[in-house]
């Protein structure tokens, strides 16, 4: 702030204080200063301020450039690849989440774990590279506030010397100086007005682009913090119904082969009983058949012995 520090104490921008405003000891500083000043000589009222312009000049154009740095166009182009990954999950060109898939029953873990395994890897790079960002916003944020308090020490410079030179002028009309040499400083005090005011834009728009770092900021730390843990969250849950779901098939069809089985095995075992019975039966009629058929030739053979018995008597006259 060079001569005028001992002036900048205005309270904050926007606010530049009459000479009524201020203490009386710094009033009658500030008249001496303004005393100092040689109105006449056009080398002394072209010089006065040009320090604080030519700073001004410089630390607006440092600003520019901290600006024009602020590119949202990769950050949107990440976040759209973010979105684009999360949807490719959802197993559907229609808008229907995976849950809902997979609570339908239709998505088998194959196609779960081989939909998950293709995201991840582009999500963890999205998720690098938002890390990224939301660090380099947070450091050029932090920028950008020494940037700020820079624009307002010579904000509160440009006022102190309008302070000063408003009362230099003020003290030449009082000593009869020409019309003509306080038209000049009074031209020189203009220029210092639209440089002040220059500072006045430049701290809104300064503070604008940091409100709009703390909002993508946010943003980021939303999409690392609830979107991308929401997401594998969902799909830790989309793999477990998968795998619920391809256990419940696989106990559905062993249920059902056995059950095929067991009645297979119950039919053969009817065939098996029935053929059993009638192998049974049989026999039964056999066995008897052959009593049957002995007994009816020991029969014979008794009536055989019988009849030669009595031949035999026959022939002895007994």
């Amino acid at each position: 702030m060079g001569a005028f520090d001992q002036f900048a104490l205005i309270p904050e921008q926007g606010a530049q204080p009459e000479m009524s405003q201020l203490p009386p000891e710094m009033q009658e500083t500030i008249r001496r200063t303004a005393a100092r000043l040689r109105v006449s000589d056009p080398t002394a009222v072209s010089a006065f301020g040009a320090k604080a312009q030519k700073d001004m000049s410089a630390f607006s154009e440092l600003a520019l450039r901290q600006m024009l740095s602020e590119d949202i166009a990769p950050l949107d182009s990440v976040m759209k690849t973010l979105a684009e990954q999360i949807r490719s999950c959802s197993f559907k060109q229609e808008a229907q989440g995976l849950l809902r898939r997979m609570f339908g029953g239709t998505a088998s873990l194959a196609e779960v774990r081989a939909a998950y395994e293709k995201a991840e890897p582009r999500i963890s790079e999205c998720a690098n590279q938002m890390t990224d960002r939301r660090v380099s916003l947070m450091r050029d944020s932090a920028l950008l506030d020494r940037l700020y308090e820079r624009n307002e020490t010579l904000y509160r410079e440009l006022c102190s010397l309008l302070v000063v030179g408003e009362e230099a002028l003020r003290l030449a009309g009082e000593q009869g100086v020409p019309e003509t040499e306080r038209a000049r400083l009074d031209r020189r005090l203009q220029d210092l007005r639209i440089t002040k005011a220059a500072s006045t834009q430049l701290a809104a728009q300064i503070r604008m682009v940091q409100e709009n770092d703390r909002l993508t900021c946010e943003r980021l730390q939303a999409a690392l913090e609830v979107t991308i843990p929401l997401w594998k969250s969902q799909m830790a849950t989309a793999l477990g119904l998968a795998r619920a779901t391809e256990t419940m098939r696989m106990e559905r069809r062993m249920s059902e082969e056995a059950a095929r089985g067991i009645r297979s095995g119950a039919r053969e075992l009817k065939q098996q009983t029935q053929a059993y019975a009638e192998e049974a039966q049989q026999s039964d009629r056999q066995r008897a058949q052959s009593t049957a058929d002995q007994l009816l030739r020991e029969l014979e053979e008794i009536e055989k012995g019988l009849a030669e018995q009595r031949e035999l008597r026959g022939s002895t006259g007994l």
